[in-house]
């Protein structure tokens, strides 16, 4: 086994002593400073537990436009999963498929031999053989280490916390029970980040058991650097690619998900895609809210290469801070505001005290408003140019505050989540690359209407969009304008933003003014 996962596994092993810790912790406190049965607590979070746990397998169908394929259908795709499953030794799961470009997969159910095996129309048609054995092996490392039961168990910890915590908060300070209450929450809180760390974990097992049943972890390293990061241009290393399993088919997860790339051949941009996730700060930072370890690591864990080859410089932690501090900016402020006139608030209400301090204090809304440009411009610049998606993912300047005004071309050709009927986000293939068009609105319910209509009308349509070049935890790109056949669909979110930040400022002028 490779050094790196010797390591990885032995820190699940520790993951897992640490969070039973520290429920025991929490609990055997609750017993000595509160005398209330911890049974009733136990006993909600764990049914909780299990309702998702049953509900879940029922809701996913409803929620994804996914068709499930009879056994019998003859398509080499299908006997690529026969075999692979055989060669794993698991039970075959039910395979679904959903008729979406965007190449995915994921895995859902309830144990390892009664579960689902769900992939994309853009997973079989781009992905080589060998690199859809590789993914199809790392869905079936999750059934086959019966991923699902584990991660409900590990779910249950930090509801218990949480429950422990609601049952003692209505205490006062000077009350005992008080504290373990607040201790309570504290463990909650890491309860949360352990769970995510012990999937992330998971993520890796599934990994190496997919490098295991291959013997070579080549193919599953190439599959994710065309599904998490979008880099299709390259040559195919494998040859033919698999064919398709007679309808069309495709789905995502938030959960277990893969994202595809045709093949990746340019080391110099491969290696700057895995430097962004290793070199800087916002790399790690978005790790540690992630189910999914960080891209780069996983690829260099299929490698066997160590991760201490790269470090964050002194300037990356420089412009993180920078950056960061950019992007909370007007919520310092406007949490400065309140600070400041808190007793206000508490005394007069919350809209009586903003109307007091906009005609009394209008310097208030001056700053604030200040704040607002001052992150907009920051964030938004205007001096649009024309990529190719491959030209924006060797650019290694974007942040996920600082974006790279841009105008890209190409077709849409799914969905941001695959076959998920409410995901107004989209996937365009610009012949070098794809990438996720996140497409934002004022209001959720504006978002959900696209999804329902126009969001299916673009499929497959060439369209044009204007907007920002980002690094997250994947790349994206933030739409501000998309043309499409003679029409305009614009994004108000950051029309509104803008106008925001100059109506304060101007309310703060006219006021001091005035009054």
């Amino acid at each position: 086994m490779d050094l790196n996962y010797t390591s990885i596994m032995k820190k699940g092993f520790i993951t897992i002593i640490l969070m039973f810790g520290l429920l025991f912790s929490v609990a055997t406190a609750l017993l000595w400073y509160y005398e209330m049965p911890l049974s009733y607590a136990i006993t909600a979070a764990v049914i909780i537990t299990l309702l998702q746990y049953i509900i879940a397998p029922l809701i996913i169908p409803m929620l994804y436009d996914i068709e499930f394929v009879d056994i019998n259908i003859s398509s080499g795709t299908w006997q690529l999963i026969m075999d692979t499953c055989k060669k794993a030794g698991v039970k075959m799961p039910r395979i679904g498929v959903i008729k979406d470009g965007n190449p995915n997969a994921f895995v859902y159910g309830y144990y390892k031999n009664f579960a689902w095996l769900v992939l994309t129309q853009g997973l079989i048609e781009k992905l080589t053989e060998e690199e859809l054995e590789a993914v199809i092996a790392h869905e079936l490392g999750h059934i086959k280490h019966n991923d699902f039961v584990i991660m409900m168990l590990v779910s249950l910890i930090p509801m218990v916390m949480y429950q422990i915590y609601t049952w003692t908060r209505g205490n006062n300070k000077s009350n005992p029970a008080y504290w373990v209450g607040v201790g309570a929450y504290a463990a909650y809180i890491l309860g949360e980040l352990f769970s995510l760390s012990f999937s992330r974990i998971r993520e890796y097992y599934a990994d190496s058991f997919s490098k295991k049943l291959l013997e070579n972890g080549e193919p599953l390293k190439n599959a994710l650097i065309k599904i998490a990061y979008g880099y299709t241009s390259m040559e195919d290393k494998t040859g033919r690619k698999v064919a398709t399993i007679g309808i069309a088919n495709h789905i995502q997860n938030e959960g277990f998900v893969l994202t595809h790339y045709k093949s990746i051949g340019d080391g110099d941009l491969e290696e700057k895609l895995i430097s962004w996730d290793m070199k800087t700060v916002w790399g790690r930072w978005y790790e540690l809210s992630s189910t999914h370890p960080l891209t780069a690591k996983r690829i260099l864990a299929l490698g066997g290469k160590s991760f201490s080859e790269y470090s964050i410089s002194a300037e990356a932690v420089l412009k993180f801070l920078m950056e960061a501090a950019i992007g909370v900016l007007p919520w310092i402020s406007a949490g400065a505001i309140y600070l400041l006139n808190r007793t206000r608030f508490i005394d007069d209400g919350f809209f009586k005290t903003i109307i007091n301090i906009a005609k009394q204090q209008p310097l208030f809304s001056l700053l604030l408003g200040a704040a607002v440009l001052i992150k907009f411009y920051y964030s938004y610049g205007k001096d649009y140019k024309e990529y190719t998606l491959e030209e924006l993912l060797s650019n290694e300047a974007a942040s996920p505050i600082k974006g790279i005004p841009a105008v890209i071309e190409g077709k849409i050709i799914g969905k941001g989540i695959p076959g998920y009927f409410f995901s107004e986000d989209l996937i365009i293939d610009d012949g070098s690359s794809i990438m996720l068009i996140d497409y934002r609105q004022p209001l959720r319910i504006l978002e959900i209407i696209f999804s329902l209509d126009t969001a299916l009308e673009l499929k497959d349509k060439d369209v044009r969009v204007e907007g920002w070049y980002v690094r997250g935890n994947r790349p994206y790109f933030q739409c501000r304008h998309i043309f499409v056949d003679d029409k305009k669909l614009i994004s108000f979110n950051y029309i509104l933003t803008e106008l925001l930040g100059y109506a304060l400022i101007a309310a703060g002028i006219i006021i001091y003014l005035v009054l």
